[in-house]
Formats: C-alpha cells, sequence, structure tokens
C-alpha cells in the first residue's frame, strides 16, 4: 500500500504541474526531463518558438527559485509518506484521514507560484531555463557517475606500459572512452540544441545547480535531508 501510495503522490505532483503550465504564470504552480517538468511544467510545452536566451540574472533567480521548491518537495515528500501507516490500516476513518495529502498537493502549487513571483519568473521562463540546466547538468552528473575521465587514466597508464603491438590493439578503446569524456566535458548535443551562450552561463553555476539536481532527485526518493 506504501508503494501504491508513493506512486500516487508523484502522479498527482506531475499532474499539478502540467495543469499550471497549461494555466500560465497567473495559474495555479505546478531525471533529466523529470526535473524539468517537476520544476515548472512539461519542458517547453508553452514555450514560444526561436531560441532563448538564458541570461545571467534570469539564472541568479532561477537557482533561488529552485531552492526554495527543495524546501516545498521535500517537505510535500515526507508529508505523504507519514501518510503511509494510516492508508495501510485500511478502515474508512483512516482513509478519510489520507485524503488530507490532497491539501499537501494544493499547498505545494501555491508554493510554486509564489517561489515564482518571488524570484521574477514566469512559468515559461522556468520552463525555458529547466530545459537548458536539465540538459547540461545531467550530462556532467552522468559523467562523474561514470567516472569516465578517471577511467581513461587509468586506461591510458596501462597502454603506455604495454609492448608497442598491444598498444595499437588496444588504441580504439582508448581513443573511444577519450571521446566519451570530450562528450561530457564539451557537451556538444546541448551546445547544438541550446547554443554555446546558452550552455556557457549555466555552467557559471554549475556547482550551485549540480546541487540543487542531486538534492531534488534525493527529495522525491523519499531521502530525509
Amino acid at each position: 500500500m506504501r508503494k501504491l501510495l508513493g506512486c500516487l503522490a508523484v502522479v498527482l505532483a506531475l499532474s499539478a504541474c502540467r495543469k499550471d503550465a497549461a494555466e500560465g504564470p497567473e495559474g495555479a504552480s505546478g531525471t533529466g526531463e523529470t526535473v524539468a517538468r517537476l520544476e515548472g511544467g512539461e519542458a517547453g510545452e508553452d514555450a514560444a518558438s526561436g531560441p532563448y536566451t538564458v541570461t545571467k540574472a534570469k539564472l541568479d533567480a532561477y537557482v533561488g527559485y529552485q531552492r526554495k521548491m527543495l524546501e516545498v518537495y521535500g517537505s510535500l515528500m515526507r508529508g505523504l509518506q507519514d501518510m503511509g501507516p494510516l492508508m495501510d490500516a485500511g478502515t474508512p476513518q483512516a482513509l478519510e484521514k489520507a485524503k488530507g495529502g490532497l491539501k499537501l498537493i494544493e499547498r505545494k502549487a501555491q508554493a510554486e507560484a509564489d517561489a515564482r513571483q518571488a524570484a521574477g519568473l514566469s512559468t515559461e521562463e522556468v520552463n525555458r531555463i529547466a530545459e537548458v540546466v536539465t540538459a547540461v547538468i545531467s550530462q556532467r552528473q552522468m559523467g562523474r557517475t561514470l567516472q569516465y575521465e578517471e577511467e581513461l587514466k587509468k586506461l591510458e597508464a596501462l597502454q603506455s606500459r604495454m609492448p608497442e603491438e598491444q598498444q595499437k590493439e588496444l588504441a580504439p578503446q582508448v581513443e573511444s572512452m577519450r571521446r566519451q569524456v570530450e562528450t561530457f566535458q564539451k557537451l556538444p548535443e546541448a551546445r547544438r540544441e541550446f547554443g554555446d551562450a546558452n550552455v556557457d552561463v549555466v555552467l557559471t553555476r554549475e556547482a550551485d545547480l549540480t546541487k540543487n539536481y542531486q538534492d531534488m532527485l534525493k527529495a522525491f526518493a523519499g531521502v530525509r535531508r
């Protein structure tokens, strides 16, 4: 039953996000893409056509918005988790009381709208910035998780100690690993999709955005911080 409740919680949260994005900035507010959707609706769903420029000022506002929303999401998930024993009880009274979880969703929507207003960002701006941030930070995070750079150094060191013939045999594997490292470092896909300027400005706040990204995933995994 607790697993069912957890799934229901995520579905409700996602539904609230999509509803908010459709209503626009003044409406009730709403891994990789999941983070972007949770922060402001379906990524890019109400975005105007054409490129969006992420300025330093907008990015700084977005970082602050993320931190506020981390508190909201953490509180939401803890509240829904605490309802697990009520659902397990299975009595009509317990189930009725458990409906209070819907109020948590409503409070989340209002808190998100307040956070956007405090940051001076519209729903569309949150969505557009989230697209770029998620594309950049998720790739950088994956590179760190897979530890390709460290593995490349080990592979190159091993190759250097081999006889020349064996070095040649290992060369394709080393080159493939080198290309993977370069992909995570230079982010060619994100640059093609969003432009060098947008990617570069996001990287100026990489440390803060990475922490927010990791904390967001923990919040939705139910990890208490």
